[in-house]
C-alpha cells in the first residue's frame, strides 16, 4: 500500500479507525460503511471492505454479531520520512529535550538513526534574542523542569526552593499553574499558587533559572481548580492596549517580545495592528520594561494607570541621565 498516496493514505486512516472500533466491541457491515464514507470517498467502501471482510488483509474475524479485530494493539500511522526529519530536527533543540528521559531521548535518537534533520540550530541567529537565557542542558534544570510538569499534569504539590529576582531566598509549598516561555528571553517561568493562598488564589511567577530545589508532595488539587480561569481572573479589568505600526517586520518583532503573554491583535487599518495584553500584579513591572524596551514602533493607547507608570518611569530615567551628565568632568 502506497501511504504518501492521497488516496491510499486516506484508506490507511479508514483501516485504522475500523480497527479500532472492532477493538471496542464487533463492527457490523453497516457501521464499516459509515466510517468509510465519513473518512473517505464514495467509493472507499467498495475497495476496503471486501479485503477486510473477506480476510484477505488479516485484519478482522467475523463472529456472531460483526467482526472483531484481529490485532492485539491500536494501529498506529507509521511516520513518514518528513516526520522522523522534523523529529530529528527537534533533537537538536535544548527545549525539546526537557520534556523527556535520556532513555526517550535515546529511543527517539535510534528511531531516527541515519535521518537527515531539516536544518541545524547553526543556521539561524536571533538578533532579537537575550543570549542570557536558561541553561537548558543542566542535569538540575532538567530534573526541575520535569518535576514541575509531572506536577502540573497531576495537579500535585510541590516543595519549591528558589532564589527571588531580589536576591531573597524563598521556600514554600506550591500548586503549579503553568509553564510559560519566553522566546524574547529565552526563558520558562513557572505560574503557582502558594499553599497557604489557595483561597485567595494569589499568583506567584517564579523563573526555573532561580529554582535550586524541587520535590513532589504527596498532596493533590482536590478542589479540581480551573488553572486558566484562575489565571484569567488575576488579570486586570483592562489589558494594556498596544498600536504596533507595521515598519521594519515590527509586528512579527512584537509578537516574538510579547511571546510569553496572552494577548489578542487584530488589524485596525492598512500598516497598523491592535495588541491587547493580559496581565496581573505580578507580571506589571516585567510587562513596563518590556514595553520601554520595545521601541518607537510601539504606542501604548492605555489604560491610563499603566500609562502613568511608564511616564514616571522615563522622568526617573531622565533624572538619573541628568545626574550623571552633571557628574561627568
Amino acid at each position: 500500500m502506497e501511504l504518501f498516496s492521497e488516496i491510499y493514505n486516506c484508506y490507511y486512516q479508514i483501516v485504522g479507525r475500523i480497527i479500532r472500533e472492532a477493538q471496542d466491541h464487533p463492527v457490523t457491515r453497516k457501521e464499516m460503511e459509515r466510517i468509510c464514507t465519513d473518512m473517505g470517498f464514495y467509493e472507499s467502501g467498495l475497495y476496503i471492505l471486501p479485503r477486510l471482510m473477506n480476510g484477505e488483509w488479516k485484519l478482522l474475524a467475523p463472529d456472531s454479531r460483526g467482526y472483531r479485530s484481529l490485532t492485539g494493539d491500536t494501529a498506529a500511522m507509521p511516520f513518514t520520512l518528513l516526520q522522523r526529519s522534523w523529529i530529528r530536527t527537534l533533537l537538536e533543540d535544548r527545549r525539546f529535550r526537557l520534556f523527556f528521559t535520556e532513555e526517550q531521548l535515546y529511543a527517539l535518537k535510534c528511531y531516527t538513526e541515519g535521518t537527515a534533520p531539516l536544518w541545524n540550530p547553526e543556521d539561524f541567529h536571533d538578533y532579537d534574542r537575550y543570549s542570557d537565557g536558561d541553561d537548558f542542558a543542566s542535569p538540575a534544570y532538567r530534573q526541575h523542569f520535569q518535576t514541575l510538569v509531572e506536577a502540573i499534569s497531576r495537579r500535585q504539590y510541590v516543595h519549591i526552593s528558589y532564589q527571588s529576582m531580589k536576591g531573597n531566598r524563598i521556600t514554600h509549598h506550591y500548586l503549579p499553574l503553568k509553564l510559560e516561555y519566553s522566546a524574547k528571553n529565552d526563558r520558562f517561568r513557572l505560574l503557582a499558587i502558594p499553599e497557604s493562598e489557595r483561597h485567595s488564589i494569589h499568583i506567584r511567577i517564579i523563573n526555573l533559572c532561580g529554582i535550586t530545589e524541587t520535590c513532589l508532595l504527596p498532596r493533590y488539587d482536590v478542589e479540581d481548580l480551573d488553572f486558566e480561569g484562575i489565571i484569567r481572573k488575576s488579570y486586570y479589568h483592562e489589558p494594556v492596549r498596544l498600536l504596533i505600526k507595521n515598519r521594519r517586520n515590527a509586528l512579527e518583532r512584537a509578537m516574538l517580545h510579547f511571546s510569553n503573554y496572552e494577548k489578542q491583535t487584530k488589524k485596525t487599518d492598512e500598516d497598523t495592528w491592535e495588541c491587547l495584553i493580559y496581565y496581573n500584579s505580578s507580571m506589571e513591572t516585567e510587562l513596563l520594561i518590556e514595553v520601554l524596551s520595545f521601541g518607537p514602533a510601539l504606542k501604548v493607547a492605555g489604560p491610563e494607570k499603566f500609562l502613568a507608570q511608564l511616564k514616571e518611569r522615563l522622568k526617573r530615567q531622565a533624572a538619573l541621565l541628568t545626574r550623571e551628565k552633571a557628574s561627568l568632568p
